[in-house]
């Protein structure tokens, strides 16, 4: 993976719906990504005792957010459910004015990379796992607010946001049906 091009990676604005799964004991801190600091990801190698930066990972719809999660088990067209725990499943209106999109096969070929590299499950006794110094790269880039990435649960897409970059014209915002209030990721 040529990681030395990032800067050189393709920008594009982002407006949709994106969809967030959590466990049902994590509804009254919904919106934070505090923890993401200390937790690593598949874009992030954060680790205890070393603060990493935040993220936030959304899928494209309901299933995907649920597979991804480990809520969802099996094939697409007859999954089978997490008995364990419950669920919620919350919409976040994404606007963004800057994302690469590496699911593009110009996109992969510009990194030298492929979708296997990018979704491919890990030994975790690699020390630094590719995709996680490609979110590092990507985090370094000053413009670069989001991330397009193939699932690997799924033929889907998720959504990888770096919250703390996000630039004045961008916002994640969840239309809380309980208390109708509008509620902004910060």
């Amino acid at each position: 993976m040529n990681l030395l091009v990032c800067g050189e990676l393709e920008r594009q604005p982002l407006n949709g719906h994106w969809f967030r799964a959590i466990r049902l004991t994590y509804w009254r801190s919904r919106l934070s990504t505090a923890h993401t600091r200390r937790v690593s990801g598949r874009f992030s190698a954060a680790i205890i005792g070393s603060a990493g930066y935040r993220s936030l990972y959304l899928g494209e719809n309901h299933q995907v957010a649920m597979f991804e999660v480990d809520a969802l088990f099996g094939k697409p067209d007859a999954p089978v459910s997490q008995p364990k725990g419950s669920w919620v499943l919350m919409s976040i209106h994404v606007i963004l004015d800057h994302v690469v999109d590496l699911t593009k096969p110009s996109q992969q070929e510009l990194l030298a990379t492929s979708e296997q590299e990018l979704t491919g499950r890990w030994d975790s006794n690699i020390a630094v796992i590719p995709t996680q110094r490609l979110g590092t790269a990507l985090f370094a880039q000053p413009d670069i607010e989001g991330v397009i990435f193939g699932s690997s649960k799924l033929s889907s897409k998720n959504l990888l946001v770096f919250p703390d970059k996000l630039g004045p014209r961008s916002s994640l915002v969840f239309q809380n049906e309980i208390t109708g209030r509008t509620e902004i990721l910060s």
